[in-house]
């Protein structure tokens, strides 16, 4: 019987949103009134409602003054809340401001700024995504407020955030009044970082942050290691081993072109694994200073380096396939 009780809700729940999905324009900057503002009696507000009924029928019966004047006041309290819920939604204005990139299965913050007309107050206000998290504002000492909303992301690309509820219980939480608004709300969804041994690269043994800049060779020193039975002893630091160090092996590289490039076809996997990676690897490679380039199929990006080259690319991952992706 729950089961059944579930599923009839969720089907109403999903033939609403429709509804509601078809019934709101895509505006970006939006000022409620009364054509979108819903107001509905909560839990609490139906067993007040109950209970003035109560109180009311046994004022018939018994002719009880006091009883009647219950009755009344309580039904008037009822009647106040909800205009006063309207009233705390009511001409409040929100606006869709810029929303930063995030990465897959994290949360993307979009940046909402709400306002009000000089005089007013908008309390206790919900702003919330379908399955999310709501955040909680107050507009009352400032005549603007940025708020951020949050929602988790489950696939790369382009995200255009579900439509925008806002809601509040105020006063006595006996009404639910709430509007829902489309913000035109979108983000950036970079492909989720997955491990990638940067020596895979260069097809080097050297240290992993090294890896995609030096490759073994036998020009430039670049340290000891200790010696491993089995390596030449041409190599091994005599000096180091009269003085008591033990046994330690010289080691050369051959430095390569500081220019990394991150090819597509120097990757393995599905199509979504390989961007992945090399999203790991341009995180990793964004924090060390030195120039690396992106080529995709039917697009390359030149080496570079800063915070700006770092975002070209992760747009870059993000929106292949999915769109136009070129350099500009």
């Amino acid at each position: 019987m729950r089961i059944k009780t579930l599923n009839v809700r969720s089907a109403f729940k999903a033939r609403f949103s429709r509804w509601m999905a078809a019934r709101v324009k895509r505006k970006e900057k939006v000022t409620l009134n009364r054509r979108i503002i819903y107001i509905l009696p909560t839990r609490s507000g139906l067993m007040f409602v109950f209970a003035a009924s109560l109180v009311f029928v046994a004022a018939i019966n018994y002719a009880v003054s006091l009883a009647f004047g219950l009755a009344f006041l309580m039904i008037s309290i009822f009647v106040l809340a909800i205009l006063h819920g309207f009233n705390n939604l009511n001409q409040l204005k929100l606006r869709g401001l810029s929303s930063p990139a995030v990465f897959c299965e994290d949360q993307a913050a979009f940046k909402i700024e709400l306002s009000r007309f000089s005089g007013r107050n908008h309390e206790a206000l919900e702003l919330s995504f379908p399955d999310s998290h709501a955040t909680y504002v107050d507009l009352i000492k400032n005549d603007q407020e940025p708020v951020e909303v949050f929602i988790k992301t489950n696939e790369r690309g382009c995200f255009k955030a579900p439509l925008l509820r806002i809601t509040t219980h105020f006063p006595l939480g006996l009404c639910r009044a709430w509007s829902v608004v489309d913000l035109d709300l979108q983000c950036i969804v970079y492909p989720k970082p997955v491990n990638f041994s940067m020596a895979d690269l260069s097809g080097g043994s050297a240290s992993e942050e090294e890896s995609a800049f030096v490759v073994s060779g036998s020009e430039d020193y670049y340290g000891l290691r200790d010696y491993v039975p089995g390596d030449s002893l041409r190599q091994v630091a005599w000096k180091n081993v009269a003085r008591g160090q033990g046994m330690q092996l010289k080691q050369f590289v051959d430095y390569v072109d500081s220019e990394v490039w991150l090819d597509w076809d120097r990757f393995y996997g599905s199509a979504e694994e390989k961007l992945s990676r090399i999203c790991f690897c341009t995180v990793k490679l964004a924090k060390g200073g030195s120039p690396f380039g992106l080529k995709l199929p039917g697009l390359e990006i030149a080496p570079g380096v800063g915070p700006e080259h770092r975002a070209k690319l992760l747009r870059a991952l993000a929106l292949f396939d999915k769109a136009d992706v070129g350099e500009s």
